[in-house]
């Protein structure tokens, strides 16, 4: 990969790709008569032009009223042989002209200055702002921490707007929203991601900044952009909101045309705002904690370094649910522990809200997540959940590969000896055990165990298939554990997880053929679960 190359990778500066331009410009034309821009009544601005990929279809007796503007002089350069007319000039958006966190014009063209303050003239804003995030990626990854530090997001993390300030393009929404906000003639046209729609996260953003109106736009995927994941693609929306200090977009029903890779129309999708309160982690009770319990990174692992160790747990505590986010591509920061689970994002599962805790794990463990819908939202059902359909959840969870429930014991923490009980231990253990004298048992018996057994009436025959093919499992477990490394997945209690059990016989090579007829029957029952997944999902 060349230089330039790896510089739009880092940086998210992603050439639109011009047959979404073109679609573009014909969306702009719906909304803005093509007579109204040519006449002179508009002003065009792009503040992030790159090589002018979005003004190619733009028609040519617009230029002499389009302002393009870029942080590369190379890219100007580029622009001053395809754009004749058009005012040209190099500017970084984010950090240009801004000092003790206001506009002091020093830089800016003062012929665009002058139409900045003619209150008679209209504006575009026709834009596809860099797609950037700060974060620190991987062990073996360049770190992108600096990213996204600039002037604009110095004064945004001032006005408290949270994680909406790591994005390099709502930095730019940012900085049109201040430049713009008096200003009741303004068109934006954007290309980018749908984060600041969407996500949970930027709710703050959304009041403060978002007072849009929408008008059109269209949806596609990353996946047409070059130097772009064709593995992991994201939605990339274009839509033309009207900047009005009277609207604002978590009040707008967004209805956005689905487009195919050669810009074809395929159907329409609704993108509209889902309000915190409907998201489905607000639907669990959460208990208040106050004791400290062994925290876990991992079914067996003990959490003791790094800041921030969720240590605590409720009265009544059975076990522990990592829900992080709400948006469906996080689905996988989903799982359930015997103790509590170190990160923020968990919750402590009680007798009380333990239905609530397996059904929101198998919702989001099941639902099929694609680029289209990666930013959808996780939502509180829409109608009231069957009996039955609980249950599937219920066993589909205490069966699946994120349960990393264990049985752990003499567990050192904080210079306390602890205990870990496996309250999802899914049997009675005289029925799964058999001549096996390698554990202490006094005829006890777990929560999860007595749930199934008082609502069996509701099981479905694809959750009973299920149970009784796991079943095989622990039966086969017990009569073989002399052949399983029992100190390696720390297993000395009669009621080891499912986790322990499954991990250990595959260590020791051994019932692969009941594995895969478990993995089976849990596909067969993920399907029932799938048939009602429509009413979580916003």
């Amino acid at each position: 990969m060349n230089e330039h190359n790896s510089k739009q990778r880092y940086l998210g500066e992603f050439y639109t790709p011009l047959n979404f331009a073109n679609k573009a410009m014909h969306y702009i034309y719906d909304v803005i008569d093509k007579k109204e821009l040519k006449s002179g009544k508009y002003r065009i601005w792009d503040m992030a032009c790159g090589k002018g990929n979005l003004e190619y279809y733009l028609d040519k007796e617009c230029y002499k009223y389009l302002y393009m503007s870029t942080i590369d002089n190379d890219d100007i350069d580029y622009c001053r042989n395809n754009f004749d007319c058009s005012y040209l000039f190099q500017y970084d958006y984010l950090n240009d002209d801004i000092e003790d966190n206001s506009f002091n014009y020093k830089k800016l063209p003062q012929k665009l200055q002058n139409d900045l303050n003619n209150k008679n003239i209209k504006w575009l804003i026709l834009i596809n702002p860099p797609y950037a995030t700060s974060q620190v990626a991987g062990a073996n990854s360049k770190s992108k921490k600096s990213v996204s530090i600039s002037k604009i997001r110095n004064i945004m993390h001032k006005e408290k707007l949270g994680d909406a300030s790591r994005e390099l393009y709502t930095q730019f929404l940012f900085r049109i929203h201040k430049e713009f906000e008096n200003n009741d003639n303004v068109y934006l046209a954007l290309f980018s991601k749908t984060n600041y729609i969407k996500y949970n996260n930027n709710e703050k953003f959304r009041d403060k900044v978002c007072s849009y109106k929408f008008k059109k736009g269209f949806i596609f995927s990353s996946s047409n952009f070059d130097n772009t994941s064709k593995t992991t693609p994201f939605p990339v929306s274009f839509i033309i909101w009207k900047i009005d200090k009277k609207e604002n977009i978590k009040t707008q029903d967004i209805i956005l045309d689905v487009l195919d890779d050669d810009s074809n129309f395929l159907y329409k999708k609704n993108y509209s705002v889902v309000d915190s309160s409907r998201l489905l982690n607000k639907w669990i009770n959460r208990v208040r904690t106050s004791k400290t319990f062994v925290p876990l990174s991992s079914a067996i692992k003990v959490k003791i370094d790094g800041k921030d160790i969720r240590d605590k747990v409720c009265d009544g505590f059975i076990g522990s649910l990592m829900s992080c986010g709400s948006d469906l591509q996080k689905q996988n920061l989903t799982a359930i522990f015997s103790a509590p689970q170190a990160s923020a994002g968990s919750l402590s599962i009680t007798e009380e809200n333990f239905e609530k805790a397996m059904i929101i794990h198998a919702v989001r463990r099941c639902t099929k997540v694609d680029w289209l819908n990666g930013s959808d939202q996780f939502s509180i059902p829409k109608k009231e959940l069957e009996k039955t359909f609980i249950l599937d959840c219920v066993v589909w969870t205490l069966f699946s590969t994120s349960n990393q429930s264990s049985a752990m014991d003499n567990i050192i923490y904080k210079d306390n000896c602890y205990r870990i009980i496996n309250h999802f231990y899914p049997f009675d253990y005289k029925e799964v055990c058999f001549n096996c004298s390698s554990f202490e048992y006094n005829n006890e018996k777990r929560f999860a165990f007595i749930y199934i057994k008082e609502n069996k009436k509701y099981i479905s025959n694809e959750a009973f298939e299920l149970i009784n093919a796991s079943k095989e499992l622990y039966k086969y477990f017990y009569s073989n554990i002399d052949k399983i490394n029992t100190d390696k997945f720390k297993i000395t209690l009669w009621d080891s997880g499912f986790w322990q059990i499954r991990k250990s016989l595959k260590d020791a090579k051994l019932a692969s053929d009941i594995l895969k007829n478990i993995k089976k029957k849990r596909e067969a029952l993920k399907k029932n679960i799938l048939k009602e997944i429509d009413n979580f999902i916003s």
